[in-house]
């Protein structure tokens, strides 16, 4: 595997689509500070994972993009893909060419592909994997690196050997291992908590099912005496009822002629009210349409105002047109001017150029003709100085003598003065290293006392979080149980409306069959009605029987419901034709009394809501009953009234027309017919709402869980923490202790060079009286050297004067030249103001041009405005005409309008007439109806009874169960079973199924412990193994490198030796590992003693020692060898060759050495500011090139 292609598209300051190709060898890519080389490397590691915006030299992914320059806009995203070469099928991937992209928008986006399909960033660093390829791996190291690598602490330098040893991915199933471990014990923790809660509510739960059993038993029991009871009391009440029913049949008919005549005279009020309205509503349609008229009069008037106004403003934009074209044709004049003036001058500027140039080809000439002569006499001048030296050299002989004696004695002194400096600045840099090392100990135990108290502080946090999960896990619980009681509850009532609980079978058979077999059916009296909950018990008590009396459309349908129940012995039911039922409501006069009375509440009919098509039904059958606060005020208020209507208290008491009260205990509490609807209603509310809450509570259970684990895993790293630091405190007290003992050495090795000093000087000082004596005979050789002297300097003088005839010559040369460019430069000034004036010529001519176009549309739209004009004062001529027609059809539908509502005034008084009638007889009838009712609502109660508490019609009753021998035993019986039951209390009814549930709840919950505890062993071995591997992996890669370290330390630096050793070997997966190394002429020492060149070439030789043992694939190297002289640069670039047959290397360099040994160059250049650019040359010659 080799890379093969790197393509760049808004990549940090690569703008443009930019790619580089990439052949086995070396390839160098070379450019200035700042020109954007190191950015390759960088979109290198990005595109391989790196998700720190940092070790990218930013502050945010979104710096990345290409954020824009001077001349060109920022772009809206980055990417950047790498090509591999995967024909060894080194990627586990079935393809031969593996394409990695990488895609960021300015939103925070990310977008991941391998081969140009959406992938996740996991998939690609799962195919990297120990390859050696990756963003941590040793295969980029950026700036800086090779620095981190030396002086990184010795824990963080396992990296690169780990990535070297092929364990990466063998931590990777460690620590998910160990998640799901920490995941499995938490699992262990929640069953154990709920095995122990379920432990304590199984033994209650028990008795509780059992109590449930006896319960039910005797329900059963009283339920066969119940329904036998109810059966023969039905019996009985429905002859009485038969009775009184037929007594009401001979008011009811006269009613119904009275209400026929009433009819026939609504329907003539009806059609003449009708009539009226038609005509009222054709007289507002008129007046609409005249406020139209108006209004579009004015609007018309309005746009003819504003066509006026713009054709003044359109006069104005003509006459400055014509203004500025005329000074536009100026301006064109003035340019045709200044165009013939400059071209002048650019023509004479060329001649003069001419001119210059042929005197510059004249002074050259004589120039070269004095340099002949020149170099004629500059060689006699060497030959006689040459002589001059000869002769002087021979009479310091014998001083040089002297002086050589000298300067070894001083040299040798300067060596031994730099060694002891040498040794001094070692000293202080251990001291210094000494103190580094106290200052990092203090700071390191300081960290470790804070992340002690840190743990602390987070176990107390636990326990607190614990006992709130514990508290909030109690309310879930009791929240449940709430929510199944109102359920159940619920669901009852639902069953109890779909299937019509309440009514009697015949209506219950006729609601069925609306809309389907029975049409024009309305509903239920109790069905279309709606009131509040205060007052549903007076009003059901009020009703009655007649709650369940159905509406109809008309009689028909009414007939044709009562046959369908006869043809099917259905049962009976009592029909309401809203076509004949008229509304009975007590006299205004009466109502006007009511309001001034204590404990009057209001008029039945009045405290209902309903739809206004069933409001003469609702009138009909409560508008005569009174409800009152109590029975006291009912009391009074019926006698001052004469005991004529009816009259119903809050509670249910009644007083009948006539004086009769009924009263007492009402058996069920709960809301029957019409209170159903609202619970039913008011349940689901209180569902949502408690549901609402549970889920809350549910989510804080979650959120408890979520920190509880969230807090074990912190004082887990918080323990490791501290660990961590134990060792860095161990590590850096093994330091002090090496370093005391260096520096004792280096104190020895101090007074040892101080004592050699100190009798070098004493031998310097001898040596220095022997140059004095030397120095004296120099004395009397120098006069005699004094003519040669004098000779030499008449030469010199006879050169300058050659010398300055020839400067003259350069003079005017370069006098010359200076003209020449001063021509050049005005040339190019003419030039650049010839094209100003064409760009300024070709503006006039198009600011001309639309002048003459802008005038022409002028012209148009003052024609167009002016036709527009007449249309619109032809329009208001018309629209005039048109308001008086719509004036005098007005008035004329107002004059047909009174009329009509003088014959509605006297139809009205007819219809008062014959409703007084009807309200008289009504009230007979009324009287006759209580006696039914009373017989129909205590027969209803127990038909009602029997359905609702046991499902069974009353013919289903009668066959299924016998009559009572005795009634009056059978009643003592019941009487005893519900005194038993009375004993029992309270009874969970749902205890015998949520025993039998929670029980196996119980069993499945053990079973699921045991799979957890021994997945959780299976783990620990998983675990085990893995350390094994690692232990073993690690052990014999860190083996070979340390050798191979040693060998390549020796040939890089020409000697010395180094090593590495491990921290603390007994904990080999964890031990950080320490790089000692001895240069040749040096003590063998740690990294932080070398310097700046000795710690990069030392990180170098151990980059190539792990590549020849884990060879990668490819390397890149981002100006590793900046520290480096030429020497190692040569050594550096040597061994690359060395590698490059097995490894593809990138180097981003400066350094000449490192070019010249690159196969190929690429050059990353910023013609443009902000914005790189590249070119590429292939070196097939490096001698060429170092040439």
């Amino acid at each position: 595997m080799f890379l093969k292609r790197l393509e760049l598209v808004g990549f940090k300051s690569f703008a443009k689509r930019t790619e580089l190709a990439f052949g086995s060898g070396v390839t160098a890519v070379v450019g200035p500070n700042g020109s954007g080389k190191s950015n390759i490397a960088d979109a290198i590691r990005w595109v391989l994972g790196e998700q720190s915006a940092r070790s990218l030299r930013g502050a945010k992914m979104e710096d990345i993009i290409f954020a824009g320059s001077a001349a060109r806009q920022a772009v809206n995203y980055g990417e950047v893909s790498l090509t591999l070469d995967n024909s060894k099928q080194t990627l586990k991937i079935d393809y031969s060419e593996v394409t990695i992209s990488r895609r960021v928008y300015r939103s925070g986006e990310s977008e991941y592909f391998i081969n140009k399909q959406p992938c996740r960033l996991r998939d690609i660093v799962e195919l990297f994997m120990d390859t050696g390829v990756g963003r941590e791996a040793y295969s980029i190291i950026g700036q800086g690196k090779i620095e981190e690598i030396i002086s990184a602490r010795s824990e963080d330098r396992r990296g690169i050997f780990e990535e070297a040893a092929g364990i990466v991915k063998y931590k990777t199933r460690k620590r998910e291992a160990e998640k799901k471990l920490n995941e499995t014990a938490a699992n262990l923790t929640r069953i154990e908590d709920i095995l122990s809660e379920l432990s304590t509510q199984l033994p209650p739960l028990q008795q509780q099912a059992e109590q449930a059993e006896i319960y039910l038993d005797l329900q059963r029991e009283l339920k066969q005496r119940d329904i036998s009871l109810t059966a023969h009391r039905i019996e009985s009440l429905s002859e009485t009822w038969q009775t009184a029913k037929e007594s009401v049949v001979g008011y009811r008919d006269q009613l119904v002629a009275r209400s026929a005549e009433l009819n026939a005279i609504e329907a003539q009020l009806a059609e003449r009210k009708w009539a009226n309205a038609e005509q009222a509503q054709l007289q507002q349609q008129q007046q609409r349409e005249l406020l139209g008229v108006i209004e579009e009069t004015e609007q018309t008037e309005g746009q003819r105002q504003v066509l006026l106004e713009r054709a003044k403003h359109i006069a104005e934009n003509e006459r400055q047109i014509a203004q500025t074209k005329s000074s536009l044709e100026q301006k064109l004049t003035q340019i045709a001017g200044q165009r013939a003036e400059q071209e002048q001058r650019l023509a004479d500027s060329f001649i003069e150029a001419e001119r210059i140039e042929q005197q510059l080809i004249e002074q050259q000439t004589r120039l070269g003709e004095t340099g002949v002569g020149l170099a004629v006499d500059v060689d006699q001048l060497k030959a006689d100085y040459i002589a001059a030296l000869n002769e002087i050299a021979a009479l310091k002989n014998d001083l040089r003598h002297c002086e050589q004696t000298g300067q070894s004695l001083h040299q040798k002194r300067t060596q031994l003065t730099e060694q002891a400096l040498a040794t001094k600045a070692q000293a202080k840099q251990v001291n210094l290293a000494d103190e580094n090392l106290r200052l990092e100990l203090e700071q390191r135990v300081t960290k470790r006392e804070q992340a002690q108290l840190l743990l602390r502080q987070l176990a107390t946090e636990y326990e607190q979080a614990r006992r709130k999960r514990e508290s909030c896990f109690k309310r879930l619980r009791d929240m449940e149980q709430k929510m199944q009681a109102l359920s159940s509850r619920r669901d009852l009532l639902k069953e109890m409306e779909a299937s019509l609980s309440g009514f009697r079978q015949g209506v219950k058979e006729v609601l069925k069959a609306k809309g389907t077999v029975l049409l024009g059916i309305h509903g239920a009296v109790a069905e279309l009605m709606t009131t509040s909950a205060a007052y549903e018990t007076a009003l059901e008590i009020a009703l009655g029987g007649s709650l369940q009396q159905v509406v109809t459309e008309d009689e028909t349908v009414a007939r044709k419901a009562i046959q369908w129940l006869k043809d099917h012995r259905l049962g009976r039911a009592t029909f309401l034709p809203m076509n004949v039922i008229r509304p009975r409501r007590i006299s205004s006069k009466d109502e006007a009394m009511l309001q001034g009375i204590a404990g009057f509440i209001g008029v039945a009919c009045d405290l209902i809501a309903c739809d206004s098509r069933y409001k003469a039904i609702y009138e009909n059958l409560l508008g005569s009953t009174m409800i009152m606060k109590d029975l006291a005020t009912a009391n009074a208020a019926a006698r001052q009234f004469g005991y004529r209507y009816r009259w119903v208290t809050i509670d249910g008491e009644v007083i009948s027309p006539g004086g009769a009260m009924t009263g007492g205990a009402i058996q069920q509490k709960n809301a029957h017919l019409l209170g159903r609807t609202r619970q039913l209603e008011e349940l689901k509310l209180s569902l949502k709402q408690r549901e609402q809450e549970q889920q809350e509570q549910a989510d804080e259970l979650v959120l408890m869980d979520m920190k509880l684990q969230q807090l074990t895993a912190a004082q887990e790293d918080t323990r490791q923490l501290i660990e961590q630091h134990q060792a860095n405190e161990h590590e850096t007290k093994n330091k002090l202790g090496r370093l005391q003992v260096e520096r004792n050495n280096t104190q020895q090795l101090s007074r040892r060079w101080q004592t050699e000093l100190s009798a070098l000087q004493e031998e310097e000082r001898a040596n220095q009286q022997r140059g004095l004596t030397l120095q004296a005979e120099l004395g009397e050789r120098t006069n005699q050297g004094r003519q040669l002297k004098q000779t030499m300097d008449q030469l010199d003088k006879r050169r300058s004067v050659l010398l300055q005839a020839k400067d003259e010559y350069n003079d005017q040369i370069t006098q010359l030249k200076i003209q020449a460019a001063q021509l050049q430069q005005q040339q190019a000034v003419f030039q650049t103001e010839l094209s100003r004036l064409d760009a300024l010529e070709a503006e006039t001519k198009t600011a001309l041009a639309a002048a003459e176009d802008s005038q022409e549309k002028q012209v148009q739209t003052k024609l167009e405005d002016e036709a527009r004009r007449l249309q619109l004062e032809q329009r208001v001529i018309h629209l005039q005409e048109k308001r008086r027609n719509l004036d005098e059809q007005i008035q004329l539908r107002e004059r047909a309008r009174k009329d009509s509502e003088d014959q509605i005034d006297q139809l009205d008084s007819d219809v008062r007439l014959i409703r007084k009638q009807s309200r008289e007889l009504e009230e007979k009838l009324h009287q006759a109806e209580l006696k039914v009712e009373r017989l129909d609502v205590e027969l209803d109660n127990q038909l009602d009874h029997l359905f609702e508490e046991y499902g069974l019609s009353y013919d289903l009753a009668k066959e299924s169960y016998p009559p009572p021998q005795d009634p009056a035993e059978m009643k003592q019986q019941a009487r005893e079973i519900k005194r038993r039951l009375d004993d029992l209390g309270i009874v969970n009814l749902g205890a015998v199924d949520e025993y039998a549930r929670q029980f196996e709840r119980f069993e499945f919950l053990n079973v699921q412990f045991d799979d957890l505890e021994q997945a959780k062993q299976t783990l620990y071995e998983v675990i085990a193994e893995i350390e094994r591997e690692m232990t073993r992996r690690f052990t014999e890669t860190f083996e070979q490198i340390r050798g191979e370290f040693q060998s390549v330390f020796r040939h890089l630096f020409g000697g010395g030796q180094a090593d590495l050793q491990l921290s603390e070997p007994e904990r080999l997966l964890t031990s950080g590992i320490e790089i000692v190394a001895q240069p040749p002429g040096k003590k063998l020492q740690y990294m932080a003693l070398l310097s700046g060149g000795e710690k990069a070439l030392t990180a170098i030789a151990l980059l190539f020692s792990i590549l020849r043992i884990q060879p990668v694939p490819f390397c890149v190297l981002d100006e590793v060898e900046a520290a480096l002289d030429e020497a190692n640069v040569a050594r550096f670039s040597e061994y690359l060759r060395e590698f490059a047959g097995q490894t593809q290397f990138i180097c981003i360099t400066h350094r000449k050495g490192t070019m010249e040994g690159a196969d190929v160059l690429y050059g990353v250049t910023m013609e443009e500011r902000g914005v790189s650019k590249l070119v590429s040359v292939k070196l097939e010659d490096q001698s060429t090139v170092t040439a």
